[in-house]
């Protein structure tokens, strides 16, 4: 591969990594709708506070490992091994918010005067963060260099739109049979119906493109992504309308202290990560800029500090800092 695209290749994978950790950030540490994480990966934590304490701490110090990995590949123009670094942290990162999030509402209910969550028959962050995996995925088919757009990479792009495209239609299924409105349980299907005609004709032209990689087929392939990103977002929005969520948990003052302090902490990691992807982005087009090195090298020790400041939150369910402007409580 050409070195300018590898940088161009570099600069988008930074972006991407960059918008999704604070997307997750968004939906997880900067709400007051105080509700479980309920993901696959962490069903197997369940009601256990000290499960997802104890594997966010060694996730920080893993995180600390690849943030100098990352510092040392750019360091020696090995853009793609720190391409694949960036995703790695990024994966990282994601997983520890939920994580957080989950151990944050754990914490914050067990204290006296709390009440828990009810839910609904709709999981709010597990629909919106399958629209947003389904835009992303259409976004590489647009972005990405046709030269990295491997047959592999677009199976594997087509995969990852059908999984989410799948939870999202279990979701609105279940909603549906739980529904007792009646507009409800038809509205829930249409959507599923539009949503599902739109990524029928967008997979049909990935196929074509997977076996024909020119410009024409990816113009096409781009063309179909529009109505079922448009398709997702409505579905989405509707989907979270507020009678469909259940009733978000009630905190007592302690249990809002020590939400935040978790939240905080977390919110300390997530933001240097954030700004790292953005300055290895500046970075790859100037890789001798002595300021980008810095900024580089100074995300790395917000990262570093930020883990130890959620690391001491975690463990005293308080935080040495009293107050995160960044959080709601």
């Amino acid at each position: 591969m050409a070195a300018s695209e590898t940088v161009v290749s570099l600069t988008i994978q930074s972006e991407e990594c960059a918008a999704r950790m604070q997307a997750v950030a968004d939906l997880l540490l900067l709400t007051s709708d105080i509700r479980p994480v309920n993901t696959e990966s962490l069903s197997v934590f369940g009601e256990s506070y000290a499960k997802c304490r104890d594997t966010i701490i060694a996730r920080t110090k893993g995180l600390s490992v690849l943030t100098r990995d990352l510092l040392q590949q750019i360091r020696s123009g090995l853009y793609r091994e720190c391409g694949e670094t960036l995703r790695e942290i990024c994966g990282m990162v994601m997983s520890l918010t939920e994580c957080s999030a989950h151990a944050a509402y754990l914490a914050a209910t067990s204290e006296p005067g709390a009440i828990k969550s009810i839910p609904g028959i709709i999981d709010k962050y597990k629909v919106s963060r399958a629209k947003f995996d389904i835009e992303h995925n259409c976004n590489q088919i647009q972005h990405t260099p046709i030269i990295e757009l491997s047959p592999l990479r677009v199976v594997n792009i087509s995969g990852e739109i059908s999984k989410n495209l799948h939870v999202l239609t279990m979701a609105c299924v279940l909603a549906s049979d739980a529904s007792e409105d009646p507009f409800h349980k038809e509205q829930f299907r249409l959507c599923v119906r539009s949503m599902t005609a739109c990524a029928t004709a967008l997979l049909s032209a990935i196929k074509r493109y997977k076996n024909t990689l020119d410009e024409k087929n990816r113009t096409r392939c781009v063309v179909f992504t529009k109505p079922l990103i448009v398709a997702c977002q409505a579905l989405v929005e509707y989907a979270t309308e507020p009678e469909h969520l259940g009733t978000p948990a009630q905190l007592s003052d302690a249990g809002k202290k020590i939400q935040t302090s978790i939240l905080g902490g977390c919110m300390s990691v997530v933001s240097p990560c954030v700004q790292l992807c953005l300055c290895i982005h500046s970075l790859a087009h100037n890789i001798s800029n002595a300021e980008l090195q810095r900024k580089t090298i100074s995300c790395s020790s917000a990262i570093t500090d930020g883990a130890n400041l959620l690391s001491n939150a975690l463990r005293q369910k308080s935080s040495p800092r009293t107050s995160y402007a960044d959080v709601s409580p």
